[in-house]
């Protein structure tokens, strides 16, 4: 009888270590996956210069997204691809074909190797927007989908000069 009550007592306290165990685990995981998170950097990307646009073959690629303030683009987007200059290299974006068309034959996503972006088209207020020149948001994500970096300003889709 005394060893029955020593095994009871005794499997009493294993199921609290138990639920101890399971909670200490749950701790960890979270602990390590707060700690795995690179930490947060913000992406600063290049404008393109028009010397940049003719090397890479850019001049003739759909839409170009320039911020306010700033007189070169820095994002060029087409139907397929789109390019951006996060120094020191020249980086290319994959269409999301899935996501909506936006005017000029661009698309509201492109996603790259380490980060994505997105393409927001804005209520044209006084800027006399059209199907080739709209107000615009670009929303560069990292990996772990934080905004990395973000503006305001034009998607201009004319095509290039032809002289």
């Amino acid at each position: 009888m005394g060893l029955a009550l020593v095994a009871a007592l005794a499997g009493c306290g294993s199921e609290d270590t138990v639920a101890e165990r399971k909670a200490d685990a749950a701790k960890d995981v979270a602990m390590v996956k707060r700690m795995s998170k690179a930490p947060f950097e913000p992406i600063i990307p290049q404008p393109i210069a028009d010397v940049d646009m003719e090397r890479y073959g850019l001049s003739h690629r759909g839409c170009r997204f320039t911020a306010k303030g700033d007189e070169n683009p820095i994002f060029v987007a087409g139907p397929d691809e789109g390019f951006m200059i996060v120094p020191p290299d020249l980086d290319r974006y994959a269409a999301r074909t899935t996501s909506a068309e936006l005017p000029g034959g661009a698309h509201s996503t492109y996603t790259g190797l380490e980060n994505w972006l997105d393409i927001i088209r804005l209520p044209d207020d006084e800027t006399g927007g059209d199907a080739v020149n709209w107000p615009a948001r670009i929303m560069l994500h990292d990996a772990q989908e934080r905004v990395a970096f973000m503006a305001d300003g034009m998607m201009d889709c004319t095509p290039p000069d032809t002289d």
